[in-house]
């Protein structure tokens, strides 16, 4: 029995070793039994890859803790003959209709959710800026109505411009603007001018409102997939909340640098959705994030939001349950469900909350 169990553990152990070599652009013959998967460059998003390819390709539901915990292609074989049939993971569906967080996470940016949700952001805004039922959900999870669909209230806010230090002079481009008054506050704040770019029409025509009164302030209609500046023109840059609307990390942390001035400051808040996994999945170190902001900005400051991020997902569904009648009554009841299923399935789930600054070295 044992060696038939042995047998299908060095089966399984050559197929790991080859999507080792293939995600951490290794050669084969550098792929050892005890070659750690992170140690060797890996990181959140070439983990999870992973993990859907040892679905797809040996039938295996893994959990990506079991990754983290079996970090080589001996122990990791050794955890999946010894599942058996079992199925590990078992999740409620996404709204997005995605089975596992995993799933959601690899295909967030695909052409067809990519589109639908873009459509539901520019009727989000529309509704969102007239309902004085959203107003007053804004001011008690955020502080203030500023028609915020992210997860940064003030408090996070303020501690990004602290960490990045933007004075007048300086020229700031706030990455998924929205309606333009987060922009308006860091001006407000710092001083600074600020640019603000979002592929929402409807937002973008509220913000224009605010640069006609204010020369500080620049508004554009643009995709984060196709942002065109001429090189050098931000001191600072500044994604709460919408870097993951990228399809590649790499390629927009390039077009920072080349947008950016010499010595660049960049700050990111992101959350990091954990249900199936353990909190050393999400460890900062580990995210695809941090691996490319150390090697593109030669290293980062890392800040724990996890705490406030949980908090905050549960404020959200309390609160919307109590403006729910108010919502319906002045005909918004689209925009209370949105708000409530997407806070109903966030409570739901464990998240990690990272605020991530970087400058680059000259």
């Amino acid at each position: 029995m044992n060696s038939i169990s042995n047998e299908h553990d060095y089966e399984c152990e050559e197929a790991l070793t080859l999507l080792w070599a293939e995600l951490l652009e290794m050669n084969l013959a550098d792929v050892r039994s005890d070659t750690d998967f992170f140690k060797a460059g890996g990181h959140s998003l070439s983990a999870m890859l992973l993990i859907a390819r040892v679905q797809k390709g040996l039938g295996k539901l893994v959990p990506l803790f079991a990754l983290v915990e079996n970090p080589t292609p001996a122990t990791l074989a050794q955890y999946i003959s010894n599942m058996g049939d079992r199925k590990i993971v078992e999740e409620p569906k996404a709204p997005d209709g995605s089975a596992s967080q995993t799933e959601r996470l690899l295909g967030y940016n695909n052409e067809e959710r990519r589109d639908r949700r873009n459509a539901w952001f520019d009727k989000y805004y529309s509704l969102a800026i007239t309902s004085a039922a959203h107003a007053e959900f804004c001011r008690r999870i955020y502080g203030e109505n500023f028609g915020q669909h992210g997860m940064a209230d003030f408090v996070q806010i303020d501690q990004l411009l602290a960490y990045m230090k933007p004075i007048p002079g300086d020229v700031v481009l706030d990455l998924g603007c929205g309606y333009g008054l987060i922009s308006e506050y860091i001006f407000k704040k710092t001083g600074a001018s600020v640019v603000g770019v979002d592929l929402a029409p409807k937002a973008i025509a509220f913000a224009q409102t605010l640069a006609e009164r204010n020369s500080k302030l620049r508004f554009h209609l643009m995709d984060i997939q196709n942002i065109t500046f001429p090189a050098g023109t931000f001191s600072h840059i500044v994604s709460i909340d919408t870097i993951y609307y990228a399809t590649s990390t790499k390629s927009i942390l390039e077009k920072f640098i080349e947008i950016g001035q010499p010595a660049v400051k960049v700050g990111i808040l992101r959350t990091f959705p954990i249900r199936t996994f353990t909190k050393e999945t999400w460890h900062p170190d580990r995210t695809e994030l941090a691996v490319l902001l150390s090697g593109a900005f030669g290293g980062y400051h890392a800040s724990d939001l996890s705490k406030e991020e949980n908090e905050h997902w549960r404020k959200k569904v309390q609160v919307l349950e109590t403006l729910r009648d108010d919502f319906i009554k002045e005909g918004n009841q689209e925009l209370y469900e949105f708000r409530y299923k997407e806070a109903k399935y966030e409570a739901g789930i464990e998240q990690f909350r990272y605020m991530f600054v970087s400058e680059r070295s000259l």
